[in-house]
């Protein structure tokens, strides 16, 4: 795995997002949340409601917040300034709490990153790492192993009041105690237009014998078996949409993909490396996570909602057991919650924020942003955006084993 490592926020890219998105054609651009539509704010009813599934006992922490705050996040996660050298959102941090922000892009994926925590969080010994970023399913894994700290609710008064209901009452943390959400977004399909000679539309594009050799899938079941599946369900060869997908189902999905792995068709199973290999020419067409290309991809590089369908998830703020700065790490959450920064990140990231209120805050930012299909969803897209099953554990190590097969770990 390559880990892109930086201090110092910036791209890597010589065309920067902005001109990107102004000199391009974004196609089948959409994000799945219907409740983020224009006209959701933050509501004293929802902040009540919010706060009355903390823990009544909460009260502030009395120490000082302190640094540095050691964040670890996934690439082309955070705004940037026009010349891409800093984040205006870290800057504002910094300068209101006097703490140093020690951002890292460390996480390519979840598993990986989980196998980079699991030796010192099982020993009890400190990560590290103060903040991390983990989607869903990795996020109810280190709940349920037990492995992050509980979050001082009486310290994110922001965040309580105007996380977004509908993400509430998730089953494995129902009551926000032990994660936060930091974006949502959407697994589906990316190319390069020049590389490919077409449009293309469909999860089945990624298997034209045209682009053998290049073309990538993300590493690990919960991206890749979903989405494949939803291909083979629309051509009559499985049974079950990605919810209610089984261990039959994950065996089809596998025999599938086996033969185009044995032959080179599929060049790699990847994290958000992808980046690096689209701009290397080596990656023609990619199953890749939603705002990537938008935020950091080249000029002739596309994200497709396909005609199949395509997977939604949301990625969380967790703080790791033992983290030495968790006051620093809860006052980055807060932050992060105000309604003006999280319009000013979504503006250039391009994933979905989890704060309401945001929309109108975007019209103030870029009137065409608060209207653009890649935020606020059309209904066609929404329809055919589906979530990961919901597996035992059992099952989830089966499906992680015929992943690794695959991936020929």
């Amino acid at each position: 795995m390559t880990d892109t490592t930086r201090s110092t926020v910036g791209l890597t890219t010589e065309l920067t997002r902005r001109r990107f998105l102004q000199g391009s054609t974004l196609a089948g651009f959409g994000a799945f949340l219907a409740a983020c539509s224009a006209g959701s704010t933050p509501s004293p009813s929802a902040a009540a409601s919010a706060a009355a599934s903390a823990d009544a006992s909460a009260t502030p922490d009395s120490g000082e917040i302190v640094g540095p705050l050691n964040w670890a996040n996934w690439p082309a996660y955070i705004d940037l300034n026009e010349d891409e050298t800093a984040s205006p959102t870290l800057v504002a941090f910094q300068d209101k709490y006097g703490i140093e922000v020690n951002y890292q892009e460390k996480i390519q994926s979840n598993e990986d990153f989980f196998a980079s925590l699991q030796p010192s969080l099982s020993a009890g010994l400190d990560t590290g790492w103060d903040l991390i970023v983990m989607t869903d399913y990795m996020a109810a894994r280190l709940v349920n192993l037990g492995w992050v700290e509980q979050i001082n609710k009486a310290n994110i008064p922001t965040a309580v009041a105007n996380v977004r209901d509908q993400l509430l009452g998730i089953a494995w943390d129902p009551e926000l105690n032990y994660h936060f959400p930091y974006q949502s977004g959407a697994t589906a399909v990316g190319y390069n237009s020049v590389s490919t000679g077409r449009e293309l539309t469909a999860i089945a594009d990624l298997f034209d014998p045209a682009f053998k050799g290049k073309v990538t899938l993300l590493k690990g079941w919960q991206d890749t078996f979903p989405l494949i599946g939803l291909y083979l369900k629309s051509i009559g060869k499985l049974e079950h949409l990605p919810p209610d997908m089984v261990n039959a189902d994950a065996d089809a999905v596998f025999a599938f993909l086996k033969p185009y792995v044995d032959d080179g068709h599929i060049r790699a199973f990847t994290g958000n490396e992808y980046l690096q290999d689209f701009a290397s020419g080596d990656t023609w067409v990619a199953e890749v996570y939603s705002g990537d290309l938008a935020s950091s991809g080249g000029e002739d590089d596309v994200f497709i909602y396909p005609v199949e369908g395509s997977m939604i998830w949301t990625d969380n703020y967790m703080i790791p057991n033992g983290a030495k700065h968790k006051r620093a790490a809860e006052a980055m959450i807060d932050f992060t919650y105000n309604v003006d920064i999280a319009a000013a990140m979504a503006n250039w990231i391009y994933y979905i924020s989890p704060v309401k209120g945001v929309a109108e805050a975007l019209v103030a930012i870029d009137p065409e942003a608060a209207d653009n299909p890649l935020l606020f969803p059309p209904a066609d897209v929404v329809a055919k955006m589906y979530a990961n099953p919901d597996l035992s554990t059992e099952d989830d190590a089966y499906w992680n084993g015929l992943s690794l097969d695959l991936e020929g770990a």
